[in-house]
């Protein structure tokens, strides 16, 4: 069994402590998506897994092993970097076998290997051109290619896309979501790419200055995001935050923005949570849609804006509005109808898809969407 266990793990580079009692439990086989801006630490915590930066503090265990003060070379695990790390003069054969040739294994041993690694990533017709012969999704399967044959437990992924073009990244996407499918191992990911995240992840570690800010599936950290930080970090375009304040809604409770509307709150999802409150409302972008082109919304709640910006991209359109001074962004699927700016536009929001969070510190108050039950 490949469980990747994290307990209290600190990084300090001098005086600074890049990462902070990171602590978490992967599964066997599972593929765990560490995401957040540049700096947040998802890399050094890569590396300290793999062994390539010395821990600080705390424990970090591989199956059953301890493996703080083992070697990379001994705690059963393969990296794919971002620069690929390719040997300019050898065959894409002779780079996927090397691994396997400084352990000392056999060369039959080897040539089965290197060529099942190949078959399954379509690279058999490349084995005897040399790196500089290759694009740069062929070298990206190469790399990947001398990460499978050494069978380990854990897989390592440092940002692999980023040299990527967007097409390439999204075909890359794909192929090792399926890659992960045929050979099942542990996986964890490291990228700044939230699409990338969203895609391959089955559960997301969301980073934020050395700290986890959430962990849990995409569709958790998406629709309920523990953090103003997640819910303006996950999504593209980003989750609309707008300041307001809980108010008296008749025998309930509702949530005000200044210059805007006043949306009710379900008083289950929102239990605890008193009327007066200054709060931060969050709306993803697809909650919100003029009333003429609305789609089905199972919470609709209609009132009035000003559209000041249409961007059409084809099979969707965003929509840029002003609520209470603040511009927010609409995004509508397939929109039937020519859209423009103009004024007192009637709007739906979705009161399904409402997301408190608390302005001071940033987490979550409530929200009232339901996941469904596994």
């Amino acid at each position: 069994m490949a469980e990747v266990s994290l307990k209290g793990v600190v990084k300090r580079f001098g005086p600074v402590q890049a990462v902070h009692d990171f602590t978490l439990d992967i599964a066997h086989e599972e593929f765990v998506v560490f995401v957040g801006p540049s700096g947040c630490g998802k890399s050094t915590t890569l590396r300290m897994i793999a062994g390539l930066e010395d821990i600080s503090g705390g424990e970090i265990r591989i199956g059953d092993r301890v493996v703080n003060d083992l070697p990379p070379r001994a705690r059963d695990i393969s990296m794919v970097f971002q620069n690929y790390a390719l040997y300019p003069h050898m065959t894409v054969r002779d780079n996927q076998g090397f691994g396997l040739k400084i352990a000392g294994s056999p060369k039959s041993e080897i040539a089965e290997k290197v060529g099942r690694a190949a078959k399954l990533l379509g690279i058999e017709s490349f084995l005897t051109r040399k790196p500089a012969a290759l694009s740069g999704g062929q070298r990206q399967r190469v790399a990947m290619g001398r990460a499978i044959v050494r069978d380990p437990a854990v897989f390592l992924f440092d940002e692999p896309l980023s040299n990527l073009d967007a097409k390439l990244r999204g075909q890359m996407r794909t192929e090792i979501r399926k890659l992960h499918e045929k050979v099942r191992t542990t996986v964890i990911y490291v990228t700044h790419d939230q699409v990338e995240a969203m895609t391959l992840a089955d559960r997301i570690v969301v980073m934020r200055d050395g700290r986890i800010e959430q962990v849990g599936t995409p569709d958790e950290v998406y629709h309920l995001p523990a953090s103003d930080f997640v819910a303006g970090f996950i999504g593209s375009p980003p989750m609309n935050l707008l300041d307001a304040r809980t108010v008296r809604d008749g025998d309930g409770l509702a949530v005000e923005i200044p210059g805007g509307p006043r949306l009710p709150l379900d008083p289950e999802a929102c239990r605890g949570i008193e009327p007066g409150r200054d709060v931060r409302l969050g709306l993803r972008p697809e909650a919100i849609a003029p009333e003429r082109i609305a789609s089905e919304m199972r919470r609709p709640f209609s009132f009035t804006a000003d559209i000041t910006l249409v961007e059409p991209l084809g099979g969707e359109a965003l929509i840029f509005l002003e609520i209470g001074g603040t511009e927010v962004t609409a995004r509508v699927f397939r929109p039937n109808t020519r859209l423009s700016p103009e004024k007192d536009v009637p709007f739906v929001v979705d009161l399904g898809e409402l997301n408190l969070f608390d302005p001071e510190s940033g987490r979550r108050l409530c929200g009232t969407r339901r996941m469904p039950t596994q």
